[in-house]
């Protein structure tokens, strides 16, 4: 039996100061979205990485958290990035020692922990991803405007994904390839099932509404994750399903 059902990242922050959010697929504006939830909610929040994200403001330098005014003057709107030396447009990122301090500054840190190039999918790099030890929560997310396209089309990393698989660059994405991505060794690398809530995200660009139901009950089957979350948060809708 599943229990399907409403939800909003909200309250799947509710219980968790660390949450490492990996994949592909809209990462950082599904961070974001979470981030102003959590702001609403009267929490303070940083959003950060162990890899990479854009240098967006409000931002601040991990060794500037300290400097007069520059903490307090930037979240006053909301909620702040944090890297660690700004390169080339991005700030790069925190130690995991770094997040225990942002941790001890801030009710809720938001960690992208892995890149994709925009990608809806990806094959994550002998070095990926890069997620806290003591988070949490993990997010692993994958973008649902994948499916029908062709493998070189959708995934970061595709030839990564030929040597390994009997699928050619022009294969499209079935529902089976897409939900193959959650295996230990792709998306769920490193990942603890029982911390993890997989998002199959941008799920209003889906032209077979009945398909992301159908993947997640496949995901929650064979992963053992604790929750599926169909969203889409450009129209702020959410449906979380679980086993009942």
């Amino acid at each position: 039996m599943w229990l399907f059902r409403k939800t909003d990242p909200s309250e799947l922050l509710s219980n968790s100061k660390y949450v490492s959010i990996v994949g592909a697929g809209g990462k950082t504006t599904l961070m974001e979205y979470s981030a102003r939830g959590a702001v609403l909610d009267g929490r303070s929040v940083a959003v950060t990485t162990t890899t990479k994200i854009y240098a967006t403001e409000p931002y601040v330098l991990f060794e500037d958290l300290f400097s007069p005014n520059s903490f307090d003057n930037k979240t006053r709107e909301g909620f702040l990035r944090i890297g660690k030396t700004l390169e080339e447009g991005k700030l790069t990122g925190l130690s995991f020692s770094d997040l225990q301090i942002v941790g001890s500054l801030f009710d809720l840190v938001l960690i992208e922990a892995d890149g994709a190039k925009q990608y809806p999918l990806k094959r994550h790099a002998a070095h990926e991803p890069v997620i806290v030890p003591f988070s949490d929560r993990v997010f692993v997310v994958a973008g649902l405007d994948a499916l029908h396209r062709t493998v070189r089309e959708s995934v970061f990393r595709w030839k990564s994904t030929r040597r390994s698989a009997d699928i050619s660059r022009d294969t499209a994405i079935s529902v089976d390839i897409f939900s193959g991505f959650f295996s230990r060794s792709i998306l769920m690398k490193n990942v603890e099932p029982a911390k993890c809530t997989v998002i199959l995200n941008k799920y209003d660009v889906l032209r077979e509404k009945r398909k992301a139901v159908e993947m997640a009950k496949k995901i929650l089957k064979e992963t053992g994750v604790k929750d599926v979350v169909i969203a889409s948060p450009l129209h702020r809708l959410f449906y979380r399903l679980t086993a009942a």
